[in-house]
């Protein structure tokens, strides 16, 4: 055989090889996953959510009309379980969700505290103002229910017979209705908008796929940067900022943090069935000898350890164990190099979203 032959059968092989690689890709049955993501993920999480935020304001309502130190307990009990339900569904950040502007009015922080005393001394202040997005949601609500973090009386004297303890209530029930509101909207839009997403069974970037994996990718990068990395200093040249944390009045950071790795890694791996592990596996060549999907899923695993191994409150580990948060810093980093990197380009598929940290 002469070279020239040669050459020209090594150029079919690899138009062949190349074809059936693209071919891969295209069998894989995106709208079944976006089926799953839709039925066993999203929705149920999102009605999950919605249920905690009801009870919430009903908590807020009873503790209102009697404060007492029965209820508070029970109010502040509701708070922590619907802010930790929400680290399950901020991810979801568009479609139904990101048209309330969900993420932004239920999640800014740190808080405002001088902004939310201004508006409660003032009586009549509209939530819904754009000036008042880090004076509400659940920052807000860790501030009025913990003013000295695990102390109960402080929170039922300016509740009670406080200066503006009536103006206090007000506001407390003017930003659990809002959230009750806008999440209810969010469940009823997504009733039709499921048709919407998973129609949408493409890999570009106006795709539903596209969609999921962008949130979750920047939820990832929120996780290292937010939760993790400015408290720790990252982005200060190592002065550490304590109450940049989430939930710092409440001490409850690193539950937070913890629910948020759990259920992205619920995402990513589609929960009992189609994920995005399958995706990677199903476009991957024959002879990989360890699926990229498995290194991931490995990867989440290490992040979940690393984050429960530095202690809590997080406010006061950024200085008192450094080691630990530094770690847990750089395994996400780590978990946000396969995704953003190795995945999107196994998947074809674009980051949309802007950082500025390089990473």
């Amino acid at each position: 055989m002469d070279f020239k032959k040669l050459l020209i059968i090594l150029a079919a092989l690899f138009v062949v090889i190349s074809c059936n690689k693209d071919k891969d890709k295209e069998d894989f049955d995106r709208k079944a996953m976006l089926d799953n993501m839709a039925s066993a993920v999203i929705i149920p999480q999102l009605n999950s959510f919605n249920e905690d935020v009801i009870s919430l304001n009903t908590a807020a309502l009873t503790y209102t009309a009697n404060t007492n130190t029965t209820n508070l307990q029970d109010l502040r009990s509701k708070y922590v379980i619907a802010y930790k339900s929400f680290q399950k569904c901020k991810m979801f950040d568009f479609g139904p969700m990101s048209d309330q502007f969900i993420k932004s009015s239920m999640n800014t922080y740190p808080t405002d505290t001088v902004q939310i005393e201004l508006n409660i001394s003032q009586g009549s202040v509209d939530v819904n103002a754009a000036s008042n997005i880090d004076a509400i949601g659940f920052p807000a609500i860790d501030y009025l229910l913990y003013p000295q973090h695990q102390s109960t009386s402080a929170p039922i004297d300016s509740f009670s017979t406080g200066t503006y303890a009536i103006e206090r209530c007000n506001y407390l029930l003017a930003i659990t209705s809002k959230m009750k509101t806008e999440m209810a909207i969010v469940v009823s839009n997504w009733i039709s908008y499921k048709t919407t997403f998973i129609n949408a069974d493409g890999n570009d970037v106006g795709s539903s796929t596209s969609l999921l994996f962008n949130e979750m990718v920047k939820d990832i990068e929120l996780l290292k940067n937010a939760k993790i990395g400015i408290p720790a200093g990252q982005q200060t040249g190592g002065q550490t900022l304590p109450k940049y944390v989430e939930g710092y009045y409440a001490q409850i950071s690193i539950d937070l943090a913890a629910e948020n790795i759990s259920a992205l890694k619920n995402i990513f791996l589609g929960a009992a069935g189609s994920g995005f592990d399958d995706y990677i596996k199903d476009v991957e060549s024959e002879d990989v000898t360890t699926s990229l999907a498995d290194n991931i899923a490995t990867q989440f695993d290490v992040v979940q350890a690393s984050i429960n191994n530095i202690g809590s409150p997080l406010s006061d580990k950024v200085d008192t164990n450094p080691t630990a948060v530094n770690t847990a810093y750089l395994e996400i980093k780590k978990l946000l190099t396969f995704c953003k990197t190795d995945m999107s380009s196994a998947l074809g598929l674009l980051i949309t979203f802007q950082d500025n940290d390089g990473d």
